[in-house]
């Protein structure tokens, strides 16, 4: 029995090297049978009453995301709530698995969640490594759940080590259940799911569209089967009854798979969730996974993360927790396969009140997210991942000479708005990296289009409306003055004049464009958010999105103008900034028991109304923590120390590293936005690093010596 192998299995190859190959296999017994596996699908009971209800995605609070350090291990995965939310492959921006969580039963009387109700504690493997420990203490002090998740280094699987405790009574007087939510290829519907015997062991497959999920047990499940969602599925059966009843061996649509572990024969066991291109790949790639030394499967994983942290910029020792975290979450959202393709978040927004029918979520790509993880790279030493992030976005333009608002990872385009700001940070990004090659193919494009389209842009980059923002005139102002200087670098000079002379009078129509001497806030003088006709004086209403009523352009104020400064375009003491800073701080700035943030503008829709009701489309923005980095940035500019708003983002953390798109205003706790947030993550990487240095490092050169040291 391929039980009893294992054991053996597991005894002898703890003596045994291992061997660190994409798709290798232990030599001596751990590879008994794994070439020569029988497959034999159990198609005995099929499914009643489906297709299933509509499902939706899980929540977007991550306390943790992982997946291998290397371009082999196709498989990422997320933490929320104690339990294992949504798994990708073979891509990032592909969910195959909403969640994975356990139940606890004593049969007769009560059913537990691990995810509702336990009190969680997240730990991790190493503070350079993310692999995470999970305790999960019911809070009725009956039982515990511990579990260790991390990614198989070698192979395309998802390990999940679970420990279960008595606290109460004897572990005999517990059933435990668990629970697996397919969204194969980002959708629940259409899934099927079926139970194949692979040498006498059981696995559960979800199948759609060419991919496949294994998901097994090291000791093997008393019960399993596999139902429709809400309609008799196994969290539906155990609500009902307590217990498992249903036995099915087979479904398709909206699928849920649930097994009884035998707590008799072990109180510890792995179950390992494993990915392929056929059921044979899945299989064989699940057994050879439950069949490797954990230990050395959980060490490689950590050495990994650790060398990658070690090889980073540690400023003279200064570097913490947080920045590691910090680095190895952005490193960890590129894509294997189309390198240089890193997400904004593998988080889908208000997740768990969205139907799965919004494929996009955040894993997806917008040059202006990745043009500050690229930064963020920069700063701390790893150019080689800027220099990919860059090759990706010269990848990407089309043929009129424009990158999309945001992309799926292979290119196509998701959304497709047009933002100046960000064509002009590839140009930005290719003279920080002197990547003078990428002219023609890159550069020169993407400055025409700026030259032919702006300076009024078609989306801030809110993404919500057109006109002249103050923010996107100065990635204008500052992608055609590194423009200019990259034709130069290739002998363009007729070019390199055109982009000049364009930078320069843009940068003359700033103030004309967005700074209103009439407003009604403060002393009527400051930069607005963004102006619809070229007049910020002018009586012109616009539209907020996502109901957040309408209003007069020069009611409207938003922090970042503080680009003007950022970017070098204007000096950080300009009269017109330090005005805007009165005012916005008047307008937009809280005080949370962390520390200060501030919102995106006044009368924002984008987010929660209350912590009971999640946003549906319409609601009230709240704080945003890359916004308190952005502030900090500017203090630095301006010669001031800017370790409060450091010490700020470090407070805005979850107790795993994880900084939220969006805080609550009276916590400073995370809403249920997007978490992580890159673009947050990357901003606190330089704000902590400029800090150390006491400068903007990610402001180019040559842009400040041309406008703001004037």
């Amino acid at each position: 029995m391929l039980l009893e192998a294992m054991k053996l299995n597991r005894k002898l190859i703890k003596y045994l090297p291992v061997l660190f190959l994409a798709s290798s296999v232990l030599s001596g017994c751990a590879n008994n049978n794994i070439s020569n596996i029988k497959i034999e699908r159990l198609n005995n009971v099929q499914a009643v009453n489906g297709p299933g209800e509509a499902d939706t995605w899980a929540k977007a609070q991550k306390q943790g995301v992982g997946t291998a350090n290397n371009y082999t291990s196709k498989v990422w995965f997320t933490i929320a709530d104690g339990g294992i939310s949504e798994v990708y492959y073979p891509t990032i921006d592909t969910a195959d698995v909403k969640d994975i969580k356990f139940f606890v039963t004593d049969g007769k009387t009560f059913v537990s969640d691990e995810t509702k109700d336990t009190i969680t504690k997240v730990e991790k493997f190493t503070e350079k490594s993310l692999g995470y420990k999970i305790i999960n203490t019911d809070k009725e002090g009956r039982y515990k759940i511990t579990k260790e998740i991390f990614t198989d280094v070698k192979r395309n699987s998802l390990v999940i080590k679970t420990k279960f405790e008595a606290l109460k009574g004897n572990v005999d007087d517990y059933r435990l259940y668990v629970m697996c939510d397919p969204h194969v290829k980002n959708q629940g519907k259409y899934n099927e799911g079926y139970a194949v015997k692979a040498n006498g062991n059981v696995a559960l497959i979800a199948e759609r569209d060419g991919i496949y999920t294994a998901l097994s047990s090291d000791i093997g499940w008393k019960k399993y089967s596999i139902g429709y969602y809400k309609v008799n599925d196994i969290e539906t059966d155990l609500y009902k009854n307590m217990q498992m009843t249903y036995n099915y061996d087979s479904a398709r649509g909206n699928i849920i798979e649930g097994a009884e572990i035998d707590l008799k024969k072990n109180r510890q066991f792995e179950i390992v969730l494993s990915f392929g291109q056929s059921e044979d790949e899945a299989v064989k790639t699940n057994m050879e996974t439950l069949n490797d030394n954990y230990d050395s499967l959980k060490k490689a994983y950590i050495d990994q993360w650790e060398k990658y942290c070690d090889s980073l910029n540690d400023f003279g020792g200064k570097a913490n927790s947080l920045y590691f975290n910090s680095m190895m979450i952005l490193k960890a959202s590129e894509d294997k396969t189309n390198k240089g393709a890193y997400i904004a978040s593998l988080s889908i927004p208000w997740g768990d009140g969205q139907e799965d029918d919004n494929i996009g979520g955040y894993h997806l790509v917008w040059s202006r997210d990745l043009y500050h993880v690229a930064n963020a790279f920069i700063v701390a030493g790893d150019t080689d991942s800027a220099n990919r992030a860059l090759d990706y976005l010269d990848k990407v333009v089309k043929d009129n000479g424009m990158i999309p608002q945001n992309t799926w990872i292979n290119g196509r385009p998701y959304w497709t708005g047009i933002q100046l700001d960000e064509q002009a940070d590839p140009i930005i990004l290719s003279y920080r990296l002197k990547r003078y090659d990428l002219y023609e193919s890159l550069v020169k494009p993407l400055a025409d289009f700026i030259m032919k389209i702006g300076p009024k842009t078609g989306q801030e980059r809110w993404e919500e409306i057109g006109g002249y923002s103050p923010a996107t005139l100065a990635s204008e102002v500052a992608g055609l003055t590194c423009a200019a200087y990259i034709a130069e670098q290739n002998k363009d000079f007729e070019s390199a004049k055109k982009y000049q002379e364009k930078a320069d009078n843009w940068q003359r129509l700033i103030d004309n464009l967005t700074y209103t001497e009439k407003g009604p806030l403060g002393d009527g003088h400051y930069y607005i958010r963004i102006a619809g006709l070229p007049d910020p004086n002018a009586d012109f209403m616009i539209s907020i999105a996502n109901g957040g009523g309408v209003y007069d352009q020069k009611e409207i104020v938003d922090p970042s103008f503080l680009e003007l400064v950022r970017l070098g375009v204007k000096s950080a003491d300009d009269p017109k900034i330090l005005n805007t800073l009165k005012v916005v701080d008047e307008t937009i700035k809280v005080d949370t028991p962390k520390g200060p943030s501030w919102y995106r503008y006044n009368h924002d829709g984008y987010g929660e109304m209350s912590k009971t009701e999640l946003y549906h489309g319409t609601g009230k923005g709240r704080l945003w923590p890359l916004l308190t980095g952005e502030r900090g940035m500017y203090e630095i500019a301006a010669g001031k120390d800017a370790t409060s708003y450091v010490k700020a983002m470090e407070n805005f953390a979850n107790e795993s590293g994880i900084i939220s798109e969006q805080v609550w205003e009276d916590t400073g706790l995370p809403t249920d936005s997007a978490s992580p947030l890159n673009w947050a993550h990357a901003e606190y990487v330089i704000l902590f690093a400029s800090n150390i240095e006491h400068k903007v490092l990610d402001m180019p050169d040559i842009v400040y010596k041309r406008y703001a040291s004037k």
